[in-house]
């Protein structure tokens, strides 16, 4: 009956119950000690020396399907006729010992099962929840309802009856499921919690009925669309929409009235098109310009902002003057006869390839001169020389008169808007005729003085010193008259006339100051880069520690390579340098990126491929490289292309050589030269490096590359032809064409082709040619000879064999 109820595992808590099965653990001691002793002996003392049961955890309950309530029912029916049946046969039978083991285990099951709804009530008082969501989970209490049926009492002398508790047993609490919330007032279907016995009337939780989406209401957001509105330049579309509160089609609708083609991502940087679009909405737009005007640090001028200064602060500085012309007219020769000096000998070709900057002490006064180059290539120099000077003095041979660059740097000077004076040189010269310049000069809307006009012109000769203080004089005349004053307490502003790579001082560039001091340690900003000062030297190499207006210097401490005829400003420290040049150069790539076109279809994938020479350019400042690339730029070809790959300053370097050899080009060098470690790495690679210090000799060079590069065009030149007369044939050699000579010569080993009604078959070399039957070199006309073609043998009566030289003729660019 035990071993039923185990079986079935139900949790029997019915008192009477208890109250037999301590009677039965009496009666079996008693009825023990009526058998044999080997018997007696293993129950009683199992019972009094075994130890106490400790406490055991019982194992974790199978998860089956409980029974449907009805199957409860009569299972608790079963239990209770079993438990009278079980009490009788208490009375009755006499239990054996190894039953009696089962029923002690059973009595301690029983005994665990009482004292564990006590640990678990302390354990519930020690744990708090911490917080709604961490509260554990409830445990379900199976509590066995008493049996109506009453039972026989049954006393017991030797314990008292003990309240009986109700038995808890903690189930391990299932994986949370996700339920659909139910219906209120619905009706109930039956589901898997409910075959599986888990639901209950109480585990229905209420959940207010939501509104159907035809009685919820939406409630309308009035947008507020701003009446005013301030914007950057350029902005995009969509930025400008998001601004305006409006939708970005809005915009784009609008435009397209217009006439305006636009997409969502594209830029506006028109003003009035913005002011426009912003009218048409009811919005007053204005340009936000407080950006622009922060990165250009000021939108006056040089000479507006000496024109702006109080007359207090002004003071007259030494004038500008520039000395312009055609090459090898003298300009150079008079600068060194003002300065006393011999810069042009010091000049590759004896002629000038760099702007120089001095400054001379002359008997009227300092000036600052200004030496511009008058070869072709070097316009740009010639443009920045213009831009900065305040006297143009324009330098032509007396004997040669106006040539191309003269008439250029007069173009450029007009442009500029600074006074010309015309300085007639070389007047010791056989030829000199200062009337056939004075013609060319009225020519050009410069009527000079001599004919009445306001151009004044001086008749000199540098070789020989005549009429140089006249000359300067004129200057100085001039200089008074243009009233030239600047502020020297002012922050300093100038321009870069040229940069380059010193070894010791880096990146080092030659500054003429406009206005203002420069000093030592001043942030400044050039371009999209910035700088501080760390050394100042003057035209003879003595440092300085400050810099006046109209003062030529050289300044180190540019963070880069500085791009020749840029403008230097200082400002108040190197942190706001910096970060406006940033800004700068943020600028540039935006606007890069906007304006780049969508990619076209390279219809020249289809062409012939063209020929390439590739180079690599090194000089020795920025000037001079600026004006090399753009002489290289003018050479043009239709059969070959000049790709400039690299264009920097300073020697030619290992990088250089390696770069050179990846890329398949060759170096050019213009006045710099090759770093001494990197001319065994030239040998060994076989790299071709140009060094020139003439900058039409280098342009030469590249030319006859450039021709050397194109494939050479074969000519053909007729030297004599064979009529075929028979055909022999022999073993050996295959056919043999019998033929006589028709005209001309015939030689052993020449280019010849086999014609046949007047198509060409075959083109080769003649193999062998044979008199009678001895080899011969060469057959004239009208003699018969035997001609062994090479690799061909289909050769037939009545052809004709026509031999020519071939000569390469070199193609032109």
């Amino acid at each position: 009956m035990f071993s039923l109820a185990k079986n079935l595992k139900l949790n029997i808590t019915n008192s009477k119950l208890a109250e037999a099965l301590k009677l039965k653990k009496v009666k079996l001691s008693t009825a023990g000690k009526k058998k044999e002793k080997k018997i007696e002996k293993a129950p009683s003392q199992g019972i009094s020396e075994e130890p106490k049961a400790k406490a055991r955890i019982l194992p974790p309950i199978e998860k089956k399907p409980p029974e449907i309530k009805e199957e409860i029912k009569e299972a608790e029916k079963k239990t209770a006729k079993t438990k009278k049946t079980a009490l009788h046969e208490v009375e009755e039978k006499p239990i054996a010992a190894e039953p009696a083991v089962e029923e002690k285990k059973i009595a301690e099951e029983i005994k665990f099962e009482k004292e564990l709804p006590k640990k678990e009530e302390a354990k519930a008082t020690e744990e708090t929840p911490k917080s709604k969501e961490e509260k554990p989970e409830e445990k379900k209490v199976l509590e066995t309802k008493k049996p109506v049926e009453e039972k026989p009492k049954i006393e017991i002398a030797e314990e008292p009856r003990k309240k009986e508790k109700p038995l808890i047993v903690e189930e391990k609490p299932a994986a949370p499921k996700d339920f659909k919330a139910k219906k209120f007032g619905g009706f109930k279907n039956f589901d898997t919690r409910d075959r599986l016995g888990l639901s209950s009337s109480d585990e229905e939780r209420w959940r207010k009925k939501r509104p159907s989406k035809q009685f919820r209401v939406v409630e309308k957001i009035e947008i507020v669309r701003p009446k005013e509105l301030s914007v950057k330049l350029p902005i995009s579309l969509k930025d400008l929409a998001t601004a305006m509160k409006l939708k970005a089609t809005e915009l784009i609708a609008k435009l397209f009235l217009q006439g305006i083609v636009i997409t969502l991502n594209d830029y506006l940087d028109d003003e009035l098109t913005i002011q426009l679009l912003g009218q048409e909405f009811g919005c007053d737009i204005t340009i936000d310009r407080s950006e622009e005007q922060r990165l250009q640090i000021t939108s006056k001028t040089i000479k507006k902002e000496i024109e702006g200064t109080s007359l207090e602060n002004l003071q007259p500085r030494p004038p500008i003057i520039t000395f312009m012309g055609h090459v090898d007219h003298g300009k150079t020769s008079i600068i060194d006869c003002i300065r006393k000096s011999n810069v042009a000998a010091g000049e590759a070709g004896a002629i000038t390839q760099h702007i120089g900057a001095f400054t001379a002490k002359t008997p009227y006064g300092t000036i600052t001169i200004l030496d511009t180059p008058g070869h072709e290539a070097f316009s740009q120099m010639r443009t920045r020389g213009a831009l900065v000077t305040d006297i143009v003095v324009l330098v032509i041979a007396g004997d040669e008169g106006i040539r191309e660059q003269t008439i250029e740097a007069m173009n450029q000077a007009k442009e500029a808007k600074v006074p010309i004076l015309v300085a007639i040189n070389k007047s010791d010269k056989q030829g000199f005729d200062a009337e056939k310049v004075y013609r060319q000069l009225a020519d050009h809307n410069l009527l000079p003085e001599a004919w009445g006009g306001t151009t004044i012109t001086v008749n000199c000769s540098a070789a020989k010193n005549i009429n140089i203080n006249s000359l300067l004089e004129m200057i100085s005349l001039q200089a008074e008259i243009l009233e030239l004053k600047a502020d020297p307490h002012a922050r300093a502003r100038g321009t870069i006339l040229e940069s380059q790579m010193h070894t010791g001082l880096g990146a080092v560039a030659t500054v003429l100051i406009q206005n203002g001091t420069l000093k030592l340690n001043d942030a400044f900003v050039f371009g999209t880069n910035w700088g501080r000062i760390k050394a100042i030297h003057d035209q003879n190499g003595k440092t300085l520690s400050s810099a006046g207006p109209s003062t030529p210097v050289k300044i180190s401490g540019l963070s880069t390579l500085a791009d020749a005829g840029c403008e230097i400003i200082v400002v108040a420290d190197e942190k706001e340098a910096k970060k406006i040049a940033h800004d700068r150069a943020e600028g540039i790539e935006r606007e890069k990126l906007r304006k780049a076109k969508k990619g076209t279809l390279d219809l020249s994938q289809h062409q012939k491929e063209r020929k390439e020479l590739s180079v690599v350019l090194r000089a020795d400042v920025q000037g001079s490289l600026e004006a090399l690339v753009n002489a290289l730029k003018k050479i043009q070809s239709k059969k070959i292309d000049l790709n400039v790959i690299s264009a920097e300053v300073g020697e030619i370097s290992e990088s250089d050589i390696n770069f050179a050899v990846a890329s398949n080009a060759i170096i050019l060098g213009f006045h710099t030269r090759i770093e001494a470690h990197a001319e065994p790495l030239i040998k060994e690679l076989k790299v071709k490096v140009l060094l020139h210090d003439i900058i039409y000799h280098a342009i030469d060079d590249i030319k006859n590359l450039m021709v050397e590069k194109l494939d050479k065009i074969p000519e053909e030149n007729d030297t004599g032809a064979a009529e075929v007369k028979a055909i022999f044939k022999s073993s050996h050699l295959g056919k043999i064409a019998g033929c006589i000579v028709t005209d001309g010569t015939i030689k052993r080993g020449q280019h010849a082709r086999l014609v046949r009604n007047g198509e060409i078959i075959w083109k080769g070399k003649i193999a062998s040619l044979k008199r009678v039957k001895e080899d011969v070199r060469e057959v004239s006309k009208g003699v018969e000879c035997g001609i062994l073609l090479e690799n061909f043998q289909d050769v037939l009566e009545k052809d004709f064999i026509q031999v020519y030289d071939v000569t390469y003729l070199t193609q032109e660019l």
